[in-house]
């Protein structure tokens, strides 16, 4: 694994023999924005060779992500540098981009002072919320967490643990620093740690350590998650991640969706965020499959659903109307109806949970008119088929069969009055749970055993939390 350094040399003159650093002509490969103009001409009239952006297949106008993608995968075969005719720094996002992607340190040429660099580095407005302090002098308040924090004098181990110990006080220890420490040859070398990295660090002479509000993060977003997923798949990635496949997942699929309603219904914006971030990961994963297998990738996912959003609402995209819930999802099932081919049921997912199944079958016929006049016409056909559930042998198969009828029937009857079957059922067995959490409390106070108490202790039992519920 190569290093990576940045060079930035200026505007060279016509004829001008450039004086570069050692770093450059050392170097497995230099990289320049393109293999025109006065820096190409500088660099092979000092006998530099070099490879453009466009050999590469880049182009120096593309997103910073891209050129950072493409040093990093050279850095992969021996050391790198990327000569610019102007101040390095001069695309956003290259330096956090590549101290983020390569993990490793990024040097710089030339440099005149580390806190420059920094500054220049991270973009950071002078006129904005901005500290500059030696770090004999370190004394951060809470308030500083909202501003940027250049520590500067950080000469040697024991002020660099001086450091580490005064951040500490308001930092979390994982907090991401950036140091500005030196290279042989005249420049600085930029290097991502921690908080709780600066108590081993060994500065030079004049180093700096940059704070930010925030961690300091890939610039890329969700394209980083991506390329993150990509990563783990590829040949020296993780064993689980690279030992998956479509089938592989699937439980991993429905263990995630079911988590991301556990944490709806507890009403915890956190665990919302991080359950929503499990279930994409799940997409990701299984559209990164599909890529490396030639079928599809993530952008052919984003621009279905995109368009799928698109057709099923022409009375936002379209000349259509529907001015209620209930008009939008009549337009929505017709639409769907026909993109699809077969039957009216053939489009629902027959592994669903049996309770959301018998949701779906039931909402399904009811939109083309096989539906029960009234409410009470349900009732009737809830007591025919207990009637008939009675009338079988305990345990034998017609009793199965009718049983599910009569969970079939009770089913409709909570979706005619608007209720919800599922969110029903749930929503008891949480009341069970509780109820039965305060029976076993109350056992324990009174030393009942309970498998031994009998039904009767144990029914006056439930009354008694039935009771305590109520009062709640």
């Amino acid at each position: 694994m190569g290093s990576i350094a940045i060079v930035g040399i200026g505007e060279p003159l016509a004829g001008e023999l450039l004086v570069l650093p050692d770093r450059v002509r050392e170097a497995g490969t230099v990289v320049v924005p393109s293999g025109e103009g006065a820096l190409a001409r500088a660099l092979s009239l000092a006998g530099v060779e070099f490879v453009s952006l466009t050999e590469l297949g880049l182009d120096a106008t593309d997103p910073v992500d891209r050129i950072i993608e493409g040093l990093v995968g050279l850095a992969d075969s021996g050391d790198v540098v990327y000569v610019a005719a102007a101040f390095p720094f001069v695309r956003e996002g290259l330096v956090s981009g590549l101290l983020s992607r390569s993990g490793r340190e990024i040097d710089v040429f030339p440099i005149l002072s580390p806190m420059q660099i920094i500054l220049m580095a991270f973009d950071i407005d002078l006129t904005a919320d901005l500290d500059i302090v030696d770090v004999r002098t370190l004394a951060p308040r809470m308030e500083q967490r909202d501003s940027h924090l250049i520590i500067t004098g950080v000469t040697n181990r024991i002020l660099a643990k001086r450091a580490a110990e005064k951040l500490g006080e308001i930092y979390s220890s994982d907090h991401r620093v950036v140091v500005a420490g030196c290279v042989e040859g005249g420049g600085f070398s930029l290097n991502l740690r921690t908080v709780a990295d600066l108590v081993d660090l060994t500065p030079c002479d004049d180093s700096a350590v940059y704070v930010s509000p925030l961690s300091i993060e890939s610039p890329a977003g969700f394209s980083e998650f991506v390329r993150l997923i990509e990563v783990l798949r590829g040949p020296d990635g993780c064993p689980w991640d690279r030992a998956q496949d479509h089938r592989s997942l699937r439980r991993h699929m429905l263990e995630e969706a079911y988590e991301a309603v556990a944490a709806i219904e507890s009403g915890t914006d956190s665990d919302l965020a991080d359950e929503l971030g499990d279930v994409l990961l799940q997409v990701v994963l299984h559209a990164q499959i599909a890529s490396e297998d030639g079928h599809f990738d993530i952008d052919d996912v984003v621009a279905r659903i995109t368009e799928k959003i698109r057709r099923r609402h022409p009375h936002i995209f379209g000349d259509a109307r529907a001015d209620s819930p209930e008009e939008v999802t009549a337009n929505w099932n017709a639409i769907k109806r026909d993109e699809k081919d077969g039957g009216l049921l053939d489009t629902i997912p027959r592994n669903l949970p049996s309770l959301m199944l018998a949701q779906k079958i039931s909402k399904r016929v009811v939109e083309v008119g096989f539906e029960w006049a009234t409410l009470d016409d349900v009732w009737d056909k809830v007591h025919e088929e207990l009637d008939e559930l009675r009338e079988t042998t305990p345990g034998s198969t017609q009793a199965a069969e009718e049983i599910g009828d009569v969970l079939f029937t009770v089913v409709n009857l909570a979706r005619k009055q608007g209720i919800d079957a599922e969110e029903a059922l749930r929503a008891t067995c949480a009341k069970f749970t509780r109820r039965w959490e305060d029976i076993e409390s109350s056992a324990a106070e009174q030393n009942i055993d309970i498998p031994a108490a009998g039904i009767e202790r144990l029914g006056q039992l439930w009354q008694d939390a039935k009771k305590k519920e109520s009062r709640d």
